[in-house]
């Protein structure tokens, strides 16, 4: 499985949870406060899946560029996260009830929010790692116009400039390392 299939396959599972915690909402099994504060902790824990999904993926993919072991970085979400998202919660339930579609509006932030820290995340490696120099833009199957004019054609982005991305964006950054490994049938052995 793709670093992208298992952060769009992490975005559909928040998804479904978020809006199972709106349907309990809904028949009155959660007050309002309830349904806040379990729908920030549900989106909490995907998002530090999120950024754990996004390291471990960026080390793999050095590990196989360099054709040698590359550890993870140990990025996390920021501390901040969960008040942000308690705040984006209370600002979203209260919003609900002028809503066409609820939930659609619940689902968007369940899945979105996933996508976005992996993205982050994935960057923010990208940034920090020693063993890249920079960055390609992996365009999703389905991407829109503006991912394939960010893309520019294959342009490798300097690793300090974050790829950017919009709500529910699937395109993922391909690091480009600056050690080339020596492939196998390029080595040479001593003569005794």
């Amino acid at each position: 499985m793709t670093f992208r299939d298992t952060i769009t396959s992490l975005a559909g599972q928040a998804e479904d949870r978020a809006l199972d915690l709106y349907a309990r909402w809904e028949a009155g099994e959660l007050d309002d406060e309830q349904f806040e504060a379990l729908l920030a902790a549900l989106v909490a824990r995907y998002n530090s899946r999120a950024a754990t999904v996004a390291d471990l993926a960026l080390a793999a993919a050095v590990t196989v560029a360099l054709r040698r072991a590359v550890a993870p970085l140990g990025i996390v979400t920021p501390p901040g996260d969960p008040q942000r998202l308690r705040t984006a919660t209370r600002t979203l339930r209260e919003a609900l009830e002028d809503t066409p579609d609820p939930q659609a509006r619940v689902a968007r932030l369940a899945r979105a929010e996933p996508l976005d820290t992996a993205a982050r995340s994935y960057s923010e490696g990208i940034a920090r790692s020693r063993h890249v120099e920079g960055w390609v833009r992996g365009l999703s199957a389905n991407a829109c116009e503006l991912c394939t004019w960010w893309a520019r054609g294959g342009r490798i982005w300097p690793k300090t400039h974050r790829m950017p991305t919009h709500k529910g964006c699937t395109c993922t950054p391909i690091p480009t390392v600056s050690e080339v490994p020596i492939k196998p049938d390029q080595t040479t052995r001593r003569k005794r």
